[in-house]
């Protein structure tokens, strides 16, 4: 957190991770960032994640999603594309909702229920060392 973000969360969902994060004191920032991604025609759009952890040079946005959009994937999908590799694509989604999101759509993906284990990993994440692999769940159906 910081004085400048502070703790405004949007959704119950981001405050949950927002909570979860107070709880184990691990340091976070709200909307802090922006971005711009391009989509196929090249134009613009801008992406603000919700949440972010730093962990030394690593980046972790955390992006609580109740409802996966066919937007929001595309969104996700192009800013992964896009951006650098010590930047960790978090999605928080309700447990119910996980294997429906594609896997290009994130890094990591933990499920409502999960929110201190997702904290603790990033806690834990080395600020010098390289990303942990992240085995993602096999999409539903």
């Amino acid at each position: 957190m910081t004085g400048r973000a502070g703790h405004e969360s949007r959704t119950k969902l981001e405050a949950a991770v927002c909570r979860e994060m107070v709880r184990q004191g691990l340091p976070h920032e709200h909307r802090s960032l922006r971005f711009r991604v391009r989509d196929v025609a090249e134009a613009t759009a801008r992406y603000v994640p919700a949440v972010v952890a730093r962990r030394g040079p690593i980046l972790f946005l955390v992006e609580p999603v109740a409802t996966m959009t066919r937007p929001t994937i595309e969104r996700l999908t192009r800013f992964l594309d896009q951006h650098s590799p010590e930047i960790v694509l978090v999605v928080v989604a309700p447990d119910s909702k996980v294997r429906r999101v594609p896997l290009e759509a994130y890094d990591e993906i933990y499920p409502e229920s999960e929110l201190a284990g997702m904290t603790r990993r990033i806690r834990e994440q080395d600020p010098e060392g390289i990303v942990r692999p992240f085995e993602k769940p096999r999409p539903a159906g």
